[in-house]
């Protein structure tokens, strides 16, 4: 173990909190080049097969050219990539289907359900009906209108 005084550094590197207070990876702005994490000791930088020992973070910020970001700052909001038709509150494995023109997405990170972004008429059984992110299935396997912006403009469409 070597100790913080021993530890020299070249460039700037920030440390983006993965856990924390307990946890850090460090970055040279674009790529992994180490990590910080709390002990029994204090706080240990690992740093290109090194491993360096602090009291605390004020202390890695004092004696290193480490800068600790906040977790405001490391995450960054995240934009619907296809903005144009109205979606859920969240929307994640967003994909373009280019033959139908249409945002395709799931509800949760870990899902294998996609929906289709905005209204739809979807004749289903003989019956339109009107709805709002339908299952992409739906928009597979039978006739459909849209998407549309607002669910009036799909219920103009039934009208019709």
């Amino acid at each position: 173990m070597i100790t913080g005084d021993q530890m020299i550094l070249e460039v700037e590197l920030y440390a983006k909190p993965v856990n924390d207070g307990q946890f850090w990876i460090l970055t040279d702005g674009e790529k992994k080049v180490g990590n910080v994490c709390a002990n029994h000791a204090g706080f240990g930088v690992e740093l290109q097969g090194s491993f360096y020992q602090f009291t605390n973070t004020k202390e890695i910020e004092k004696k290193t050219k480490i800068k600790f970001l906040s977790q405001e700052k490391s995450k960054t909001e995240v934009a619907v990539p296809y903005p144009e038709y109205p979606t859920t509150a969240r929307t994640y494995n967003s994909v373009f289907d280019v033959k139908r023109g249409l945002h395709v997405f799931t509800k949760t990170r870990k899902s294998k359900c996609f929906h289709a972004a905005g209204w739809f008429v979807v004749e289903h059984n003989g019956v339109n009906q009107v709805m709002f992110c339908p299952k992409y299935i739906f928009i597979q396997r039978y006739p459909y209108l849209g998407p549309y912006k607002t669910k009036e403009e799909a219920k103009i469409q039934i009208n019709i």
